[in-house]
């Protein structure tokens, strides 16, 4: 059958992929690699030029940490690298010091240029109130060199793993036995960040920014494009074309 790649979302203001799959064809197929619809084989079979893969970073990252379900900030764990290990071919999704360029390091640039450019930002505390994201102890305030703070926490976080750390690694246990990766954190102990107290968000000018730019040039780029995917959830064929 055929499914059209991409739908727009008035409600979302977004493009959501793959909106016509059939559930038992979306199980069989590498599209489902997580909860929030991974397009990382669409990458690997069809988006074959660096341009198209880094924008369809771009814009996946403010999709996924943007506000949904009531909800503005989101764990930072290993869905937020979006599976990239599977474009690279790697044998684990973990191992992310290789020796030779990978998809996996350009995805986390552009996780630094979102941040940067005030796209997103990262939390090392939150209270119980899910709609906030701007709290003095955020990385975007951590030092008055921004770049220099992107650069302790990717250094730190994502190339040290400590995306995917396990609770009950002795590493993280205290000597009662207590997990201290779970409670708030500073910027300055990375020794106990950990996938439970490090959070992502889209902030308000990321917000505007994917709404009436990104979003709209996203979906005008791929609204023709469908893919036609057999009943054992292999693509046979693209249809159409992307839109220069």
């Amino acid at each position: 059958m055929k499914y059209r790649y991409i739908k727009w979302e008035e409600n979302e203001k977004c493009a959501i992929f793959f909106p016509d799959m059939d559930f038992d064809i979306w199980k069989k197929t590498q599209l489902l690699e997580n909860d929030y619809a991974n397009p990382a084989l669409i990458i690997a079979s069809h988006l074959k030029d660096k341009v198209g893969i880094l924008e369809l970073f771009e814009y996946y990252i403010l999709l996924i940490c943007g506000k949904s379900m009531g909800i503005s900030r989101w764990e930072c764990n290993n869905l937020i690298l979006l599976d990239t290990y599977s474009i690279d071919n790697l044998s684990s999704p973990f191992s992310l010091n290789t020796p030779k360029p990978t998809y996996i390091s350009e995805y986390i640039n552009v996780l630094g240029q979102l941040f940067l450019a005030g796209y997103i930002d990262f939390g090392s505390y939150c209270d119980e109130d899910r709609n906030k994201i701007d709290y003095p102890s955020n990385l975007s305030y951590y030092k008055e060199d921004k770049y220099q703070a992107w650069v302790h926490f990717r250094d730190n976080f994502f190339y040290k793993e400590r995306f995917i750390r396990e609770l009950d690694g002795l590493e993280t246990l205290d000597e009662d036995g207590c997990s201290f990766i779970l409670g708030d954190v500073s910027w300055d102990t990375p020794q106990y960040w950990s996938q439970y107290n490090i959070w992502v968000a889209t902030t308000p000018k990321g917000t505007k920014y994917f709404q009436e730019i990104l979003a709209p040039k996203f979906y005008n780029k791929y609204k023709d494009l469908e893919v036609e995917i057999d009943d054992k959830g292999n693509i046979i064929r693209w249809i159409g074309e992307i839109n220069r």
